[in-house]
């Protein structure tokens, strides 16, 4: 009997343990590309598609996913000012084959990453908000003339999949929730993230 209390008194022990855990380090994903941690990275994003607000949907893209990065605990990236990336894209315009090696020996990065968007849309009909857009993400390695070390895509996001009554939110509030939810899928192909982070999505939709 005593030593059943002492397994049953282990397994409790055990279980508190694991979610004190949790609380502190929570379900942590590595990405799949990891070659980005601890290196100077530049973000730029490619996309013909306008965004409500003051920046292009490119800007505004590779702003987000830029910051994801820089902010993400453990990976140790550092990422090149937008600023800076901005600026050699409206100098030298973009070119797929040669720029992204162009860019990072310009801003002295490691890596380079691509963001191609197409097919954005945030209406489904005139009384639904639907985001939808076709992504692919590309790393290049500066260090080893301009290999491509990692893409995904072309692949299709689209949230919220039931949609957003247009009376319930405006175009901007949207807009800018799902730009959101779309950066953070990017970036989650190159940082290190909480698996729980998600599940909560569709109940701080405005």
């Amino acid at each position: 009997m005593l030593c059943v209390g002492l397994a049953v008194s282990s397994v409790g022990c055990f279980k508190e343990m694991a979610q004190l855990m949790y609380v502190i380090k929570g379900h942590k994903v590595d990405p799949p590309f990891t070659g980005l941690k601890s290196n100077t990275v530049a973000v730029v994003c490619v996309s013909k598609a306008n965004a409500f607000g003051p920046d292009s949907l490119s800007v505004t893209i590779a702003k987000h996913v830029g910051l994801a990065m820089s902010t993400s605990q453990g990976d140790k990236i550092k990422v090149v000012s937008p600023k800076r990336v901005d600026e050699f894209v409206s100098l030298n315009g973009w070119n797929e084959d040669d720029s992204p090696v162009s860019l990072g020996k310009a801003v002295e990065a490691d890596y380079v990453v691509v963001i191609d968007v197409e097919g954005y849309s945030i209406h489904d009909g005139a009384t639904l908000y639907k985001g939808r857009s076709d992504w692919t993400a590309t790393a290049y390695d500066i260090n080893e003339d301009g290999k491509t070390v990692f893409s995904k895509g072309p692949s299709e996001f689209v949230f919220p999949e039931a949609g957003r009554p247009a009376m319930q939110t405006t175009e901007r509030q949207f807009e800018s929730f799902y730009l959101d939810r779309l950066c953070d899928r990017i970036s989650k192909q190159f940082i290190s993230y909480d698996r729980m982070e998600s599940y909560a999505d569709n109940a701080m939709m405005p």
